[in-house]
């Protein structure tokens, strides 16, 4: 077995946000003040504030996978628009559920590795079977500050993580 750290990230509300236009233009939304891109048409799709750098340093400590409750091929799909899809191992979507529910132990069989090196963060916990293992980060929408640091303020709570892993 792999001693490898993992780090499982949520795609929606967490690293990104995608919204209908409609919506966005209906609630005065200014969509336009974020980066971000037009997407299947109708759909505004913009990172949460720091993704990127987020994402550089959360690199140097875990290998990344994303989970999302969409399909995996909608949610490669917004990683690629985004061009941060290269920074994952592995994608999940609602195909990888189990019983409605996102599962470290099923990552863990997956990747043949054991579950204490698994990590994940996530605007639900509760969307996960172990949930009480899940680091809490606020929901992120288009409209929300620009100013969002919650990415980067979340390494104080992987630390512990980083240091019993390393």
């Amino acid at each position: 077995m792999s001693s490898e750290k993992f780090l499982v990230l949520d795609v929606d509300e967490t690293l990104l946000n995608i919204e209908p236009l409609f919506f966005l233009e209906k609630f005065k939304k200014n969509y336009k003040d974020y980066a971000g891109k037009l997407i299947f048409d109708k759909y505004y799709l913009s990172p949460r504030p720091g993704v990127g750098e987020f994402i550089r340093e959360a690199k140097k400590h875990f290998k990344l996978i994303a989970f999302s409750v969409v399909s995996k091929e909608i949610t490669i799909r917004k990683l690629k628009a985004l061009n941060i899809l290269d920074n994952f191992i592995k994608i999940y979507g609602k195909e990888d559920l189990q019983n409605g529910k996102k599962s470290l132990k099923k990552i863990a069989d997956d990747l043949n590795v054991d579950i204490n090196n698994i990590t994940a963060i996530d605007d639900i916990p509760e969307s996960f079977l172990e949930q009480e293992k899940i680091i809490k980060i606020k929901s992120w929408f288009i409209g929300d500050g620009r100013e969002d640091d919650a990415l980067m303020a979340v390494f104080k709570d992987l630390e512990p993580n980083i240091k019993v892993f390393s």
